[in-house]
């Protein structure tokens, strides 16, 4: 990885930033393998990356194994709920049970013996890494700046180093706690009535139009329920009167449309079904969005155009659309298009 001098620490916290990732991830297998390629880079004859390789190789010591295994730990705890919540057919009201199990998980953690395993887990793969513990290594000695002579210095020249016993009280514990306290804020009381609101203006499960399950929801946005139960009553015979020729709702937006035209007489109802469909939106698109952009946006293509860039991100962010176009007839189209089969990138 070449870097110039004037982004050496862009590239640095990039360095930093990949190994963590990558270790954080499968430390017990890549982070040896990670090291063994930094000692290679070492060798080089490229001082650039020597100095860079060099730098990232002193990060990574029992401090930084410590803490590669709790977050590894409580990610993998963390993740199956991350995967189940981000899914489209996933229920909204079951997330209340699944967070509660994650919680009871994570709070199990607490404990001085999942500590001495965290500690002999990492003591295991700082062997296989070859990581020499902290009391085997020197320090270089701290020298006062010269900006600082002929001044009375009260405070520490340099920052002190946490040793590895001291990380129960500073990392294990504050990022459990952390984690429980986010978990419970997230997903409390009030937050679960109204997922299971939700849920209930859905026409495919099984409390669709459900008082008791819709109420709650109701309250919190501030509708009574006198007007909830005139309206879920007349509602109730509008589906039975629309389900005799036929015509059945499958989904939340369907229900919305076919209650779009009996918006004024439906005025609270029809405000939660649009509430339901609201809260669900993510920025997972944005997101991608930014991501596609940082791929197309390369130095190769450092002079093109906003109009070609936006068209580069649609079609690599629609890649099912994308893969269903002939290209055949663009190119035919194109030639057809351009008499001297040129054309402007801008």
């Amino acid at each position: 990885m070449e870097c110039r001098k004037s982004s050496g620490k862009k590239c640095h916290r990039q360095f930093i930033y990949i190994a963590m990732l990558i270790g954080s991830t499968w430390c017990l297998w890549t982070l040896p393998a990670i090291l063994a390629a930094l000692r290679d880079i070492i060798g080089l004859s490229n001082p650039h990356r020597k100095t860079e390789a060099r730098a990232l190789s002193a990060i990574m010591d029992e401090t930084f194994v410590v803490h590669l295994i709790i977050f590894e730990d409580v990610f993998r705890t963390t993740k199956f709920m991350s995967d189940q919540l981000q899914s489209a057919t996933f229920d909204l009201e079951a997330a209340d049970d699944l967070a509660q199990s994650v919680t009871t998980a994570i709070s199990e953690k607490r404990t001085e013996d999942k500590w001495r395993d965290i500690r002999n887990e990492a003591e295991s793969l700082c062997v296989k890494a070859g990581i020499a513990p902290q009391t085997q290594r020197e320090r270089r000695p701290a020298h006062t700046s010269r900006h600082l002579e002929g001044f009375v210095v009260e405070a520490p020249l340099e920052r002190a180093r946490l040793e590895t016993d001291d990380l129960r009280t500073h990392a294990f514990y504050p990022v459990i706690d952390r984690l429980l306290m986010e978990m419970k804020r997230r997903f409390s009381t009030e937050t679960n009535e109204v997922l299971r609101g939700v849920s209930a203006l859905s026409p495919k499960h099984t409390s669709f139009l459900d008082k008791k399950m819709i109420l709650p929801m109701a309250r919190h946005y501030g509708i009574s329920e006198e007007n909830l139960s005139a309206e879920l009553y007349q509602v109730r015979r509008l589906l039975q009167r629309k389900e005799e020729p036929g015509h059945t709702i499958t989904s939340t937006k369907e229900f919305l449309s076919l209650m779009r035209p009996y918006r004024d007489a439906f005025i609270d109802l029809y405000k939660l079904i649009c509430i339901s469909l609201t809260l669900p939106v993510t920025s997972v698109s944005c997101e991608r969005s930014f991501s596609c952009l940082r791929r197309l946006k390369n130095y190769l293509r450092n002079t093109s155009g906003d109009s070609r860039t936006s068209n580069l991100a649609l079609l690599a962010i629609n890649t099912v659309r994308t893969r269903a176009l002939d290209s055949d007839k663009i190119i035919n189209a194109f030639a057809l298009s351009h008499n001297n089969r040129r054309i402007v990138l801008l």
